[in-house]
């Protein structure tokens, strides 16, 4: 019996620290850059192009200027940019400094599994409810009629 009850408390406990820790990690998986927490769903209602990079990635480098380019044509449009990276912040931060990009940036405190990502770079295209529309892997040129066209599709739903 006693042994009965030393597993229920065990498991009690284990539970309690699983879902605490589960909860405190959706809680901060996003942050801005100075490491306050960021909810994506801010950003229904716009398409969102999420573009997963990171600082030793050229590609990723390279496309933040389609990214900028493209970003003035949205400019009146529900359709939002934002770079993440999981990388340390103060990594991230001090790559900033350096070069001025006119986009958004956030942290994923986590893997990029958390976005379904293996390569870099990725982009995820999201529509007003949140889904999933389409993503794009390895480099590209966000400033194509292609891409523009897709994207206004998607706002016009």
């Amino acid at each position: 019996m006693r042994f009965l009850l030393n597993l229920s408390l065990i498991l009690t406990i284990a539970s309690c620290n699983i879902t605490s820790n589960k909860a405190e990690e959706n809680f901060s998986i996003l942050s801005d850059l100075e490491g306050n927490y960021y909810d994506l769903n801010d950003y229904k209602g716009n398409v969102l192009i999420l573009n997963i990079w990171a600082t030793w990635c050229k590609p990723c480098i390279a496309e933040f200027e389609s990214l900028e380019k493209v970003k003035e044509k949205f400019k009146d449009k529900n359709i939002k940019i934002v770079a993440v990276s999981n990388e340390d912040l103060k990594l991230i931060n001090s790559f900033l400094d350096k070069r001025k990009f006119d986009l958004e940036f956030i942290k994923l405190n986590g893997d990029l599994s958390y976005f379904n990502a293996y390569s870099l770079p990725t982009t995820v295209v999201f529509d007003k409810n949140g889904n999933e529309s389409f993503r794009l892997t390895g480099g590209v040129d966000f400033n194509t009629n292609n891409f523009i066209e897709k994207i206004y599709e998607i706002e016009k739903l």
